[in-house]
Order: structure tokens, then sequence, then C-alpha cells
């Protein structure tokens, strides 16, 4: 008759601590845990909420902290239009400058045009004319004044005197400023010894146009 085997349960339950340790009955020896087995815990408070891992809690649609994390993460653009109203408006004159500019380069521009033609244009001589004083009595010099009229050119003048004696004087010149009308040339013709003479002084404008006059007087030292 064979010994039936012994519940280790019962073996178990004999391990007593005030034993010897060398004792065999002292081991405790457990069954295998099975793998299959599933260990469920109860649930935990902390299951009731909501947990996230993340960026973070959304916020309200449109706030400040919206707009700009969508501009960092480029979901969204700058609006150029409210960063230009946001801008100072520069001042007028600024504004203006380019066409200010634009007028004074044309008024020079037309001041040296009319400044170069007007400087460009030859000097005329329109007329001449010449005087005589009245002569004393045995004079030495008689004083002859030629007087020039001109159209206001800057320039020269060339011209010569010519007495009724036979004698004429070399080119001379006269210069001529803006805007002068009016230049004046001298003769002067010297007389010595007693007589009588008709004398007649002509001028002769050579340049920039021909013109001629004269006058005549008597030289009397009888």
């Amino acid at each position: 008759m064979s010994t039936p085997s012994e519940d280790p349960r019962l073996r178990f339950a004999r391990t007593d601590p005030a034993a010897r340790p060398d004792d065999p009955d002292l081991t405790a020896t457990l069954p295998p845990a099975d793998p299959t087995a599933t260990l469920h815990l109860p649930p935990s408070e902390a299951a009731e909420g909501e947990t996230r891992f993340g960026p973070g809690v959304p916020g309200a649609t449109g706030t400040a902290d919206d707009r700009a994390t969508g501009i960092w993460t480029g979901t969204l653009t700058p609006d150029r239009t409210a960063e230009a109203s946001a801008r100072r408006p520069r001042p007028w004159w600024r504004r203006e400058l380019r066409s200010l500019l634009v007028v004074v380069a044309v008024v020079v521009a037309v001041l040296v045009g009319l400044r170069s033609c007007a400087g460009s244009d030859p000097l005329h001589v329109l007329d001449a004319s010449v005087t005589v004083p009245k002569v004393g009595r045995c004079a030495k010099t008689v004083v002859v004044t030629g007087v020039l009229k001109t159209d206001g050119h800057p320039g020269t003048v060339d011209y010569r005197w010519k007495r009724s004696d036979g004698t004429e004087s070399e080119v001379l010149h006269q210069k001529v400023g803006r805007n002068v009308e009016r230049s004046e040339v001298v003769l002067r013709w010297s007389f010595d010894g007693r007589g009588t003479m008709k004398a007649t002084a002509t001028l002769e404008v050579l340049s920039p146009n021909r013109v001629t006059a004269s006058a005549g007087f008597t030289y009397d030292c009888s």
C-alpha cells in the first residue's frame, strides 16, 4: 500500500521560525507562477482626469499667444497691412523730395539755357554819332566825341578815326558790357600855327558791323 503524497500547504504550515535553521522542514516551497496570469489593478483616482504630454493646452482661438505660435510654426503669415499701417507716416517734404528735386533741376536747366542763348547773341552797333564842342580862337586841341549805340549784348567794337587832312588812326577796340547801350570814344585833334581851316572828323565802325558818322568844325587862328 502506497503512502499518499504530502500536501505542500501542510508542509508550509509547519514552518516554525523558532526551529533550527538546519531543519529541512523549515524550507518553504511555493508553486511556480502561472505566466498566463494577469494582474488587474483597481482604477486609480488619477485616471478619472485627463493627462496630456506635448506643447500644452491649446489657448483660445484668435488670441495673441495663438497668433504668435502660428507665425512661429509657419501656419500663419504676418499681416503686412497691419504692420504698414502701424508705421509712422513720413514727413511731407520727404514724400515730395523727389518731385522738388526734379523741379529745381528743370528750373536750373532753363536758366542756364536762357543765359547761354543770351550770351551767344552777337553784339550789334545800331547807330553812331560824332559831336564837336565850340572851338575857341587859336585852340591847341579839339576834343571830338563819338557815341556808339549798341543792342545791349556784350562784345567788342572795332573802329578807327579819319581826319579830313588825310590822316587816320590805327584800328582801336572798345569793349561793351552786357546791357550797355551807349559807349563813348574820343579823338583829340591838335592844331598849331596861324590860319583858318575847315576840319571834319569821321568815326568809322569796322566790326561787328559797319557804321559811319562824322562831324565838322572850323579852326580859326588868324
